[in-house]
Order: structure tokens, then C-alpha cells, then sequence
């Protein structure tokens, strides 16, 4: 051991790189993007994706107690190239999910201040699962004969949970709620 540092600096050391890993992968409870596709309409097309969000224990008490869970979805359209792939659209959309114990419901709030009220805490995640995403990319955004890469991702939000609670949840993998790119190839 280095005479530089003390004794239980290195033994805290040694205990973040062993149990490190194991605390910061995602567990059971991280969301899943099940599929997303373009379809076309007369304004262009739209995004349309189901994420199957699955929270933890922790959380739904949380939730039950009146912390409201958000989630940040974001969607890239990506051409592939021979090193990086380029990015030719970017759209993040803002989802939350609270419980109201006076009425005894849950409130989805979507992109656009839209929101909507739910009996049950499935009905509530049904709704969120299905991304709303009105707005429209144009045809031109998207020329015919091109390869292209729809990439799919939600981030839950940590930092809009209460202060005492954000550091737990970055280090609880109950709270890692969030999923990882989930990428489908767009042929046009």
C-alpha cells in the first residue's frame, strides 16, 4: 500500500471497485424499448414507440408518497456512416407520472402540457408507454433510397427527484430506471 494514502481512504477504495459494479448496473426495473418505427402521414412522418417501464418497489412507494418520476425519451435519426453514424434528427420528450392520493389516481403529464388521469398505476404505465410524439419530420428530412437508423432511449430523471432522496437514487439500483439505445434500421 502507498504511504501516500491513509489506511481507510484505500479500504473505502478497495470496497467502491468491488461492490462498485454490481450497484451500478441496471436491474430488474430498467425500462425496455420494445419497438419503434416511423409511419408516414400527410405532414411527414412521426415516431411511434412502446417502452415498457418497469419500476421497482422503492420507486412505486415513492410514487405512492407523492415523489413524482419523470423520464426524459430520446429519439435520434441517425445515418450510417463508414466510422460514426450522423445525426439527422434529435427530439427529447418530457414524461412524468405522479400519484394523487386525494383522488386517489395517477397523473401521466406528456410532451406539449398535455395530461391524462388513470384508476390504476397500469393503466397509468400503459399510457406512458406509448411514446406521443406529435411532432412531424418532413419528407424532405428523409430522401428515398438511403439507409437510415431510428434510436430509441429513455433516461429517468433523477435530478428532478427531492434533494434528499437524489443521492440514493444514483446509487440504488432500484432507481435505475432508465434503458440503454435501442436502434432499428429505417429503410426509405
Amino acid at each position: 500500500m502507498p504511504s501516500c494514502i491513509n489506511p481507510l481512504s484505500y479500504g473505502l477504495l478497495l470496497l467502491c471497485l468491488q461492490f462498485g459494479p454490481a450497484v451500478a448496473e441496471a436491474g430488474d426495473f430498467a425500462a425496455r424499448i420494445d419497438s419503434a418505427d416511423l409511419e408516414y402521414g400527410d405532414a411527414g412522418y412521426t415516431v411511434q414507440a412502446h417502452i415498457d417501464y418497469r419500476l421497482s418497489p422503492t420507486a412505486k412507494e415513492a410514487l405512492h408518497k407523492g415523489v413524482p418520476l419523470s423520464w426524459n425519451v430520446s429519439i435520434e435519426l441517425r445515418q450510417p456512416g463508414w466510422l460514426w453514424d450522423s445525426v439527422i434528427l434529435r427530439h427529447n420528450l418530457a414524461y412524468s407520472l405522479q400519484f394523487h392520493a386525494l383522488l386517489n389516481q395517477y397523473a401521466v403529464q406528456t410532451p406539449y402540457d398535455h395530461s391524462e388521469m388513470f384508476l390504476t398505476l397500469s393503466a397509468a404505465l400503459n399510457f406512458l408507454a406509448t411514446v406521443h410524439d406529435d411532432t412531424p419530420i418532413p419528407t424532405d428530412v428523409l430522401p428515398p433510397g438511403k439507409p437510415y437508423l431510428l434510436a430509441v432511449k429513455t433516461q429517468f430523471n433523477r435530478e428532478l427527484l427531492p434533494i434528499p432522496l437524489r443521492p440514493v437514487a444514483y446509487l440504488d439500483h432500484r432507481w435505475f430506471l432508465s434503458s440503454t439505445w435501442h436502434i432499428w434500421p429505417i429503410q426509405k
